[in-house]
């Protein structure tokens, strides 16, 4: 009998609140998706009208002429990092401290330019626009899932990110072989070799 009353006890323990052990807290997502509403209602805001007009005089006069300048999005946007030189100040850091949120590269058509360009916007809500660059260069990287795509600007190198390693999409103008991965260490020595 005090076996039983001791298993109910027991029992009643485990299921009331604070007596079980908590679960842990998801960790926050290494990837997230940029805010695709918030984004749009940019693309259509006359300070991306103004810097498409712009854009379109220096890369397409005629369409520039023509007046009307509409913007859509053409594809998934991408946030791009820029390699973080606090990341080889601290020689502790962990790797997912090796970049910071640069810009969101967005894939848009202007007007009827047959060219697909770029729209860069500040990469907080409610995303201001930066500049217009020719091409889709960040949004046609192969970057594989959960990863981030990280730029090395003073070398132009296009880089996968995640926690625990950084593989080479693209190389720059550093001798580095596509594929090439990377740890913290590594990743820190070459950040101070090149």
């Amino acid at each position: 009998m005090r076996l039983r009353a001791a298993l109910c006890v027991g029992a009643a323990a485990l299921i009331l609140p604070g007596c079980t052990h908590p679960k842990p807290a998801p960790a926050p997502a290494w990837v997230s998706a940029p805010d695709l509403p918030a984004i749009d209602r940019t693309l259509d805001s006359p300070s991306v009208r103004r810097l498409a007009e712009s854009f379109l005089r220096s890369q397409d006069p005629a369409r520039a002429a023509a007046g009307n300048t509409a913007i859509r999005r053409s594809g998934t946007p991408v946030t791009v990092y820029a390699t973080n030189p606090g990341f080889v100040a601290d020689p502790a850091a962990p790797l997912d401290r090796a970049g910071v949120a640069s810009y969101i590269a967005v894939p848009v058509c202007i007007s009827d330019r047959p060219e697909t360009d770029t729209v860069q916007l500040v990469p907080t809500p409610s995303y201001p626009p930066r500049a217009v660059a020719t091409g889709t260069e960040e949004t046609t990287q192969p970057l594989p899932a959960n990863s981030r795509l990280l730029l090395d600007y003073p070398t132009h190198t296009w880089l996968a990110w995640t926690r625990t390693e950084i593989t080479v999409l693209t190389p720059g103008t550093t001798p580095v072989p596509k594929g090439r991965v990377f740890d913290a260490a590594q990743f820190r020595g070459w950040m101070t070799s090149r």
